[in-house]
């Protein structure tokens, strides 16, 4: 939260206007080519032009893309919005913190004597305002403070990331299956040929790759981690050692989070902050991931 808390203005003054800080909040963009996924796209972007829809939540299973689904989504709809801000939860691990936390990305001004939920309503009043708020799940007993933010701005709409639907009024849901084989081997291609200039996919090695695509699920995160392995293991020695798949799944991006560096990360983060029961839906059943319809119906399948 700022650390200038002007005092509160009287009823004369001139209505408080969010601080446009281009270094905090601001959508972050994507550096890889974003492939596939253009009906997901299109179904979560006419959602947030809807002047009747204010909730819109990604849902499904660790690594099948909800962040960079949104992100695109909301660059997208930066035309419909005065301003889209995105706010990354997963390192705010205790759900009391959420608002606070909300306040501190719109830098809404500390007046203590003021209740939090009531301070952005000022800031508000006068923005068509997108929240994007990335990786929900852990936070789920926060998520009534959402409501309330969402009935206090009626010009506020909030896209959320989560494994499981928030399950409040008003929301709608796009649960995130993992790619269909088409969309998978051209991410499995496009990863690999920005590590190895030339590559060329032939028939057989087409056919190689929509294998490994299959045996990774058409998850997202685990193709591209597969594809990272190609300039030292090509595809046909890969897809022999997919048996192991969770060992070899390892090395993501040093700028990525910490639980996407590697696909053991990505199913185990989540599934240990996330309470009794969500837990257990979001929990692959097996040792190797695999989305089953029992577990996809909870989360959505990401």
């Amino acid at each position: 939260m700022s650390n200038n808390s002007p005092s509160s203005p009287s009823t004369n003054s001139a209505p408080l206007v969010l601080n446009e800080r281009p270094d905090i909040g601001a959508v972050p963009k994507l550096l890889t080519a974003f492939v596939g996924r253009d009906r997901e796209l299109t179904a979560v972007v006419d959602l947030l032009r809807r002047p009747d829809v204010r909730l819109v939540t990604v849902t499904g299973t660790g690594g099948v893309g909800k962040t960079r689904l949104a992100l695109r989504a909301a660059e997208d709809s930066h035309d419909t919005f005065d301003r889209v801000v995105f706010i990354p939860l997963a390192a705010v691990r205790d759900p009391v913190m959420l608002l606070p936390t909300v306040a501190h990305y719109l830098n809404v001004p500390d007046t203590p004597d003021t209740p939090l939920l009531s301070r952005p309503r000022a800031l508000l009043s006068n923005q068509q305002l997108l929240l994007v708020l990335d990786v929900v799940e852990h936070l789920l007993d926060a998520v009534p403070a959402v409501a309330e933010l969402l009935a206090a701005c009626p010009r506020l709409t909030i896209l959320c990331t989560c494994r499981t639907n928030l399950n409040v009024s008003g929301e709608h849901l796009l649960p995130l299956a993992p790619l269909p084989g088409e969309e998978a081997r051209a991410l499995f291609i496009e990863r690999v040929r920005a590590l190895v200039p030339g590559f060329t996919a032939t028939d057989e090695v087409a056919d190689v790759i929509d294998a490994i695509c299959a045996q990774l699920d058409g998850l997202p995160l685990a193709i591209e981690l597969a594809a990272s392995r190609v300039p030292m293991l090509p595809p046909r020695a890969l897809l022999a050692r997919l048996e192991h798949r969770l060992d070899l799944l390892t090395g993501g991006p040093r700028d990525a989070p910490p639980r996407l560096h590697a696909m053991r990360d990505a199913i185990s983060w989540s599934h240990d902050l996330l309470p009794g029961a969500a837990g257990a839906l979001s929990t692959p059943r097996g040792l190797h991931w695999r989305v089953h319809p029992a577990s996809s119906r909870g989360c959505g399948g990401q």
